[in-house]
Order: structure tokens, then sequence, then C-alpha cells
């Protein structure tokens, strides 16, 4: 599975102000909350934990239910390309969506057939850009001159080409991918002694569902190393046991088999073995002495913490690592 592209133009003055005035300058939470159930606004919370305003955006039900139809297709992780002039000028991604049209009438109001944006999706990861149709219309496939009329969702052929070309992946936000895709993936790759573009596939769909079964929908966890609680694009879901020393059991094993660690080094010091995690889930240092006082600090900073992700299920991949 990959994310999908969503093409949404804002060229007219009424798309445009909606532009600035619920994604650049995004909708505080206090306005949301009295159109929401709780389950919703849990849901939001989540995603959004600390964030007192979301990016908000929608559409009308269009022609017979058309927009309605497309708009079902959306899920978390797919990418928001706006366009006006002749180019696409900001991408965002999105998150969540709700049918609320009580929400949109007051964010919104009605167009002039008496239509709402009711079809209401939430956005974060909001990116300027500056991609002009000839470069969007070449990725694609189509011709020299298309022009972005109307809002559409793009095939996954199509939105691949678009993701690679210009870079507009998210880090954080994936589709749900069955359990069961991650199976074949895993295996295809336990099997595979080439990097072509089914098993480079099969490696994202492998790394995007590791990060979503361990991170979820937080928009903030902790390293369950150094303790600090980070924005996710900050973490990794970095292998307890090195990967390529997994069996295809243990791949397959993956509520235990990764753990969140940060950028910031505790995974660069995990993988470089200059700490591991002991059999009661202490943090120790690994490697003794060091030419460098900065590096003896960080790790001295690590040494003696409980490390927040070990316990029974996943000890025996930390126990490799540490008797490595």
């Amino acid at each position: 599975m990959t994310s999908r592209v969503i093409l949404q133009p804002a060229g007219d003055s009424d798309a445009m102000g909606h532009f600035v005035d619920t994604i650049e300058i995004p909708v505080e939470v206090s306005r949301i909350k009295s159109f929401l159930s709780p389950n919703e606004m849990e849901e939001l919370g989540e995603i959004f934990e600390g964030r007192t305003s979301i990016p908000v955006w929608g559409v009308t039900p269009g022609n017979d239910g058309g927009n309605a139809r497309k708009w079902g297709k959306i899920e978390s992780g797919d990418v928001t390309l706006f366009s006006r002039k002749g180019r696409i000028f900001a991408s965002a991604t999105v998150v969540a969506k709700i049918h609320n049209k009580s929400l949109a009438l007051d964010l919104w109001d009605t167009n002039s057939e008496g239509e709402t944006w009711e079809y209401v999706y939430f956005l974060d990861e909001l990116t300027e850009q500056n991609i002009p149709y000839s470069a969007f219309n070449e990725a694609v496939g189509y011709k020299p001159n298309f022009v972005i009329q109307g809002f559409n969702v793009l095939d996954e052929t199509k939105s691949d080409l678009l993701l690679n070309a210009f870079d507009l992946r998210s880090s954080v936000y994936f589709p749900d991918i069955p359990v069961q895709d991650y199976y074949t993936a895993v295996t295809t790759l336990d099997e595979a002694n080439n990097l072509d573009s089914v098993v480079m596939g099969k490696g994202r769909v492998e790394q995007q569902f590791l990060r979503k079964s361990l991170l979820g929908k937080r928009s903030v966890a902790e390293c369950c190393l150094c303790g600090r609680i980070l924005p996710v694009s900050l973490l990794w879901a970095a292998h307890i046991k090195k990967r390529s020393a997994c069996s295809l059991e243990e791949k397959k094993d993956f509520k235990n088999i990764v753990a969140p660690m940060c950028k910031l080094g505790c995974d660069e010091l995990y993988e470089k073995k200059y700490v591991s995690v002991d059999s009661n889930g202490i943090i120790v240092a690994s490697i003794k002495g060091s030419s460098s006082p900065a590096l003896k600090q960080f790790i001295d900073n690590l040494v003696g913490k409980k490390c927040s992700s070990w316990n029974e299920n996943n000890k025996k991949y930390f126990a490799w690592h540490h008797d490595l």
C-alpha cells in the first residue's frame, strides 16, 4: 500500500480564503471540540497531543455525491497538494477525517449553491511548495497542457510517481497496513537477494508497518533510552536485535522486536553498541572509556536509567544485543 495524492485546487477567492483561515491559521481546538464526540476528540488528541490548534480542510458533496465518494478513499498518510495560478504552492499530510456538516458550517458557512464543505479532513506537516504544472504533468505522465481542476484523489501508481519525484512522502503518517501484508513483505525480503523496485516496495511496507505499530497516531512519544518526550519525526522504530541477525519468525514478532529510539544520539549509540540494556532492563555502557569527553558525558547521562521499552516479551532481543 502507498499513500495517495489528493489534488486540491484553491484558485478562487473563497478557496484561498479558506486556506488562510483554517490551514495557514489553524483552527483552535476549543472551537472544534463542541462539534465532535468524546471519542472523536480523543482520537484527535492522540494525534495532536499538546497542540491548541489544528489545520482543517473540507470538500462539498459534489455533483451526485462525487466528491464524497472520492473523500471516502482518503486515509491517514495521504498527501494533499494545494494548487493555483499554474503551480502547486503547498502540501500537507492527512491525519484524520470526519463527515461533520455542523463543523463545516461553523468554519466556512455555505457556497452560492447552499452547500458546505462537510467532508472534513485534518492535516499536519504543512509545507510550502513551488511545483509548476509542467513538472507535475511530466512526473505523473499527463499531457503538458493539463491543468489541475477540481478535487481529486489519484490512484496508487500516479501517487507513487509524484511522491517519489518531489519527495512528498511523510516520514510520520502512513496508511494502515494489514498485518498479513507485513508478513508477506518480510518473507519476500528474507528470500530476496536483490534491490529491484518490488523488493524496495516491500521494504517500505515493513518500515511503515513497524513504525505505525510502535508509535500509532501519536505526534510525540518517549525515547526508550534517554526518556525525552519528542516529536515522532525525531524517533526511529529501531530494531532491538540487529535486523540482519533476526530470523524470519523474529521479524514477524513485530510487537517486540522494535523500540522507539531518538535521532538525537540514542539510536546511534545503541546501534554502535556504546550502550546496551542488561537483564534487568538497566542501561549500561558497553564500550568502556572514550577519547571524547562529550561522548563520555552523553553515555554517562544514560547509564543507570531503566529502559522504558524493556519487558519480559522483548528481553531476549535486548540480551542478544547486550551479549554481542
